[in-house]
């Protein structure tokens, strides 16, 4: 069907190129994908043949295009549409693509570890204060993406605006994309950070950020460095005696009855 009596030229109509891209970043075949959406065996063929979508297929097709955790999502409601092989082969191929940073496999390790009870800004909280330890303790970051320093306290931006969209659900990750050494540290901030609410987190990130000196990145964003986080932590875990990994949890204890005690003269 060359011409489509529905197509509106207002919206774009999904591209051979796009669509080749989803089974090329998936690794699915025509077919198979097509089963996957409850349509004809031969759609994408002939999709890719040259017949244009519907704007309701197109427009499906583009929201696996735009995002991978939707494709995701059909994938685990519709497996019985598709062989055991090509299943497992799609999984593989969609999880390797939406873990395609270090941060967000770390990101989705705290999700499966806490069963999806953490909040967003907890997670951007927890990864400074592991960023933090690893510069300390390993002289090295656990992740490449810089502290950006925002109004509302939001220090890895893309990381948030990619958690709006997909939310902070359960999703399966190969054990081996973390290191035993990350796993070890992230679970002794996880021990030492997790039980304490927001508002004790808070309150210990914004006055850590008042001491730490802000600088500017490539594109003058304001940061915080590497390099300023690091010297920091090595300060807390040489004035706080922590020796090891496991001994994490005496900062975020003494802090938290610091800050109570502040309450309670201001009360």
């Amino acid at each position: 069907m060359k011409d489509n009596e529905h197509l509106d030229a207002r919206r774009p109509i999904i591209s051979i190129e796009e669509i080749k891209s989803i089974l090329s970043d998936f690794k699915i075949g025509k077919k198979p994908l097509a089963k996957l959406l409850g349509w004809g065996e031969t759609t994408i063929i002939r999709y890719i043949e040259g017949d244009i979508p519907t704007i309701e297929y197109s427009d499906k097709l583009r929201a696996i295009y735009d995002n991978p955790y939707y494709y995701y999502d059909i994938l685990l409601k519709n497996q019985e549409n598709l062989t055991n092989v090509a299943f497992k082969k799609s999984k593989k191929a969609v999880i390797e693509k939406l873990m395609n940073s270090k941060i967000h496999i770390i990101t989705q390790y705290i999700i499966n570890q806490m069963k999806e009870e953490v909040t967003m800004g907890e997670i951007q909280t927890l990864l400074y204060y592991m960023q933090g330890f690893s510069l300390a303790f390993n002289n090295e970051p656990l992740f490449e993406d810089e502290y950006y320093v925002t109004a509302n306290n939001i220090p890895y931006l893309n990381l948030y605006e990619s958690l709006k969209l997909r939310g902070i659900n359960y999703l399966e990750i190969e054990e081996d994309l973390l290191s035993d050494n990350d796993k070890v540290l992230i679970n002794s901030v996880l021990n030492g950070f997790s039980w304490y609410g927001m508002k004790l987190l808070n309150s210990m990130t914004s006055y850590e950020r008042s001491l730490l000196r802000i600088s500017r990145d490539k594109e003058n964003h304001k940061i915080i460095a590497k390099e300023t986080i690091k010297i920091f932590f090595k300060d807390i875990i040489m004035n706080y005696n922590i020796s090891s990994l496991n001994e994490i949890f005496r900062y975020s204890d003494e802090k938290f009855h610091e800050f109570r005690k502040r309450e309670a003269i201001s009360i």
